[in-house]
């Protein structure tokens, strides 16, 4: 229903935690991130709206990179034309001096 609502409203679906997966929580959090973010997703991009994200967390390394990536283009790149399933954005949050100042720029780089 809030999709749907959003989209009569051509409004931008954008969740937070793209970067989280469930296996960098305890069993005792009942957490799950990856089951969240897709379904949240699946639902936006079902009822037709534009679906964006963002980090939640201070994170510099390769996997919530890749998390991300995984989040924003779940079916992977199709070189035959546009992917079915895409972000039409992200915000990148935290953004610091310790990222910019240290080896983590590096990979930060080979995010964008």
């Amino acid at each position: 229903p809030i999709a749907r609502m959003l989209c009569r409203h051509y409004a931008v679906l954008c969740f937070t935690c793209l970067e989280m997966r469930d296996s960098e929580h305890s069993i005792d959090s009942k957490s799950g991130p990856e089951g969240l973010v897709q379904q949240v997703l699946s639902g936006g991009w079902r009822e037709n709206v534009e679906v964006a994200g963002e980090n939640a967390l201070t994170r510099y390394d390769r996997a919530a990179y890749n998390q991300i990536l995984l989040n924003a283009r779940p079916n992977g790149i199709n070189r035959n034309g546009p992917p079915k399933l895409r972000m039409c954005g992200l915000t990148y949050l935290r953004l610091s001096d310790d990222l910019l100042k240290s080896d983590y720029f590096t990979i930060f780089k080979s995010f964008v």
